[in-house]
């Protein structure tokens, strides 16, 4: 049985009563601390991309993957859970659970002197990938009707500073300190962050009283996890060995278990009946392959332009982690000015027409990166063209979700959007990561550090695009985001 309960009335589009000037200043603090801690959730990416190479001397192994694959499948098992949380106790509440997960995470993370130990500590700090999804509802629950389509592409603005900032604090952090001082600074900025925020961010009121599906979760992370384990062991084992198909088929049949098990129990962990909505459905398959192309443009290009030239490849530029930084940082800043413009187009003309901006930017970014930049100048035009792709993807996404659920599973239903976000980033780290494993050029024995052949990154590129295609196709056809975004007032 799901009650809801509310301290106030849920308002109607364009009845917000006038704001004066003092709640505008604690609207925009609540708003610059909820932007700086859903931080955590992109920080703890785009602060590891560039340390991956560096940690090869450390931890001699192929499955460095997994060091990204770890945090994207605990998000994906943990999100539908932290959403039905987020809804049933509250959304700051659940916020600040999960940054002291990712703190001890963290901490583990810097700590750690094995491979199992430090994805142990990724293990942890995948929890925070709930945090972005927690903060559009909360955003959707306390700021005025007006103000939620903007301030949902400023909170995706947010993420595009993390991307702008991470690569120059990571690049300074691994070439002065090691990689290991990245996980130190990630738990020195959530812990001075957690008593800000405690005091000073709003909490909802509102509330869906819910048992927590504890099976259905169990079913979809074992599920999702059997499957990426069969994809990245598959070339290892082989193909149609017993191992490979095991693992495979296992996969599949829990998660046919899981669609069973939700569509009949009471309170599910994801409500799958959500999906009868066209709206929602169409914005889920898009997302699913969108996150796949971001997910593949973040892994491949750090490799790709670290590598020092050499005899037998074209791509060497041989950039320090700094230097990435520096070549690479127009991924950021344009990612954080087109968050807000994305949302600002979103409540004028629909949010539909934001994300098919968005998939044809990265798609143009995916494939001139597989020619194979050899010049700066051409690697800047690159991370321009994808930050502007992703400044659109971060503000249409949340817009499209608020306006296609109700306000009481507002956290549920962006918690399914960064459930198959996180699905096609774990997908893609481990389709990919097989791809390049099977195009070695050579590797350093001292180092232990791989340089891959032309053939993988531009294989690896090339298959990222055509997966965003699949994702235009969706965005092209959808008929969800053609009016102009209400910020879910539709949907009270």
């Amino acid at each position: 049985m799901t009650e809801t309960t509310t301290n106030r009335p849920p308002p109607r589009p364009g009845d917000d009563p006038p704001i004066s000037r003092q709640q505008r200043w604690r609207y925009g603090a609540a708003l610059a601390l909820i932007v700086l801690i859903s931080e955590l959730a992109p920080m703890e990416i785009t602060l590891v991309y560039p340390a991956i190479p560096h940690m090869t001397q450390d931890f001699r192994t192929l499955h460095l993957g997994w060091v990204l694959t770890m945090v994207s499948l605990v998000a994906v098992v943990s999100l539908p859970l932290v959403g039905k949380l987020a809804d049933t106790y509250g959304k700051k509440r659940v916020m600040l659970s999960l940054a002291v997960l990712f703190s001890v995470g963290s901490l583990i993370c810097a700590t750690a002197d094995s491979f199992p130990m430090l994805l142990a500590g990724r293990a942890l700090q995948g929890t925070a990938g709930g945090m972005v999804a927690v903060s559009y509802a909360l955003v959707r629950d306390t700021f005025p009707r007006r103000w939620v389509p903007v301030a949902l592409g400023t909170v995706a603005a947010g993420i595009g500073v993390s991307a702008l900032a991470s690569p120059f604090v990571a690049g300074w952090f691994i070439d002065n300190h090691g990689w290991q001082s990245l996980f130190w600074f990630m738990l020195g900025y959530a812990v001075l962050l957690i008593p800000v925020v405690a005091v000073l961010v709003p909490e909802s009121s509102l509330r869906l009283h819910q048992r927590l599906d504890l099976l259905g979760v169990a079913l979809l992370g074992s599920g999702v996890g059997l499957i990426l384990v069969g994809v990245s062991q598959g070339p290892k084992w082989g193909w149609v060995s017993s191992g490979t198909l095991g693992t495979l088929i296992g996969g599949a049949g829990l998660l046919i278990a899981f669609v069973v098990w939700e569509l009949r129990v009471t309170a599910p962990a994801i409500d799958l009946r959500l999906l009868a909505s066209g709206a929602l459905r169409s914005t889920l398959v898009a997302y699913l392959f969108i996150g796949f192309m971001i997910a593949g443009y973040g892994l491949l290009m750090p490799q790709m332009l670290q590598t020092p030239a050499q005899v037998g490849i074209t791509y060497g530029v041989g950039l320090t982690a700094t230097a990435l930084a520096l070549w690479t940082f127009p991924t950021g800043l344009l990612t954080m000015v087109c968050g807000p413009l994305g949302g600002a187009v979103a409540r004028r003309r629909g949010a539909r027409l934001t994300l098919i901006g968005a998939v044809c930017a990265m798609i143009t970014g995916l494939v001139a990166a597989a020619a194979l930049a050899e010049h700066r100048w051409q690697i800047m035009v690159i991370s321009a063209v994808f930050g502007i792709g992703m400044g659109l993807y971060y503000a249409s996404g949340p817009n499209l979700v608020m306006d296609a659920v109700p306000a009481e599973q507002s956290a549920v239903g962006a918690a399914m959007l960064g459930v198959v976000g996180q699905l096609g980033n774990a997908v893609a780290v481990t389709v990919l990561s097989v791809v390049m494993a099977q195009n070695i050029a050579s590797q350093n024995p001292k180092t232990g550090r791989i340089t891959y052949t032309d053939t993988a990154f531009q294989q690896s590129f090339i298959l990222a695009a055509v997966v965003g295609l699949a994702g235009l196709a969706v965005a092209i056809k959808m008929r969800h985001g053609r009016a102009p975004a209400t910020g879910g007032a539709a949907t009270r």
